[in-house]
């Protein structure tokens, strides 16, 4: 497997020598290093050109006239790796916080897998030299980007990361919109959408001991902005994001179980279970379509509403049904309320929780599923 290494540097003359010496050290000869330098005023550029004597046809420089991003270069390195025949992709820092120890262990996974992630999150893995405030700030944000997206994957925003060519055919880079530190989590996010083949090996992420650190707290709220844009742009509805709109949806088909329950049991007196199996049907019926067409959309292969999926969301939602009536008729016997449908509204919310899942894992789960 031709490796290529994609190094990005911006005033990283006391690491590189070093680095690429610890590189070169531990990798077989088929491994390549490309520094994608954005005109480093340190003079990081003369130190490769330099050392390219020493790795002749293994070590690579690609200029840049100046700083453009880290997705920008990354970009660059990718392009200029598949014009030229290369297997995989490795990308690093030249700061020693990524380990060259772990190299070897990430490209024995990349044969079986398409993206193989340096995981600080996972078992195994974590950091070294970070105050407790910063791994808390890096953790929450990793946990923010799994949330919003919907995506399993535990470490979204380390910089650690391995793909071969064909996982990069699939997330389709042309269609890349961050530039900075979210370009890590919409890589990512693309690959697990395409179906890619992922895994997470752990590592232990050291703070950099030399130079200074390109984050700060600007770039940080503007990855975090970032990742609605990239939920936006991919369009996938997963997750707290289906939830959301399942809630609406029940909300809305709340609203008419509830006015109908209102005229016929407080206005005409009729027996409430009856009644309650009335609203029921016809809110479910609500709920079926605009769950099918709006909140679990994207889940579906075919866009069609059909009857056999009718029938599988009414049987689902008996299971929300029965709590429905259950907590109603408790409250009935043991409160003295106004109006009867405050005891319906209370069931109502008993209901939903088992509804969502039946309706996410059972109903609308005609996905294709992501190998992770």
């Amino acid at each position: 497997m031709n490796l290529l290494i994609c190094v990005p540097t911006y005033n990283e003359a006391e690491n590189i020598e070093e680095f690429i010496t610890a590189v070169f050290a531990g990798c077989p000869p088929e491994t390549h290093i490309l520094v994608i330098d954005d005109n480093s005023p340190d003079g990081t550029a003369a130190i490769v050109e330099t050392l390219i004597t020493r790795y002749p046809a293994r070590l690579h420089l690609l200029n840049r006239p100046e700083k453009q991003g880290l997705g920008r270069a990354y970009l660059a390195a990718f392009a200029w790796g598949r014009s030229r025949g290369y297997d995989a992709f490795l990308e690093m820092d030249a700061d020693f916080s990524h380990n060259p120890g772990y190299i070897p262990v990430m490209i024995k996974e990349i044969k079986t897998h398409d993206v193989v992630i340096g995981s600080r999150n996972i078992k195994g893995g974590g950091v070294e030299g970070w105050s407790a405030a910063r791994n808390c700030i890096s953790k929450g944000g990793s946990l923010y980007s799994r949330l919003v997206l919907g995506c399993p994957i535990k470490d979204l925003t380390g910089g650690f990361n391995m793909w071969t060519k064909a996982a990069l055919d699939k997330i389709d880079l042309s269609s890349i919109i961050s530039k900075g530190y979210a370009f890590q989590v919409e890589m990512k996010y693309r690959a697990y959408s395409a179906g890619c083949r992922i895994k997470e090996v752990p590592i232990l992420f050291a703070d950099r001991k030399r130079g200074k650190s390109k984050m700060s707290k600007k770039i940080f709220a503007e990855a975090l902005i970032n990742i609605w844009k990239i939920k936006k742009n991919i369009g996938i509805d997963t997750g707290i994001d289906q939830f959301c709109k399942f809630c609406v949806t029940g909300a809305l088909g709340a609203v008419t179980n509830l006015l109908i329950f209102f005229v016929c049991a407080d206005r005409f007196e009729l027996p409430e279970i009856p009644v309650s199996i009335g609203c029921f049907m016809v809110a479910a019926t609500q709920n079926y379509i605009i769950n099918h067409k709006w909140s679990f959309k994207r889940n579906m292969a075919k866009g069609t509403l059909s009857l056999k999926m009718w029938l599988s969301f009414i049987a689902g939602s008996l299971l929300g049904l029965a709590a429905n009536i259950g907590v109603m008729e408790m409250i009935l016997l043991n409160f003295k309320l106004l109006y009867k449908f405050f005891a319906q509204g209370a069931g109502i919310a008993a209901g939903m929780a088992i509804n969502f899942f039946v309706s996410k894992f059972f109903v609308f789960s005609n996905i294709i599923r992501k190998k992770i």
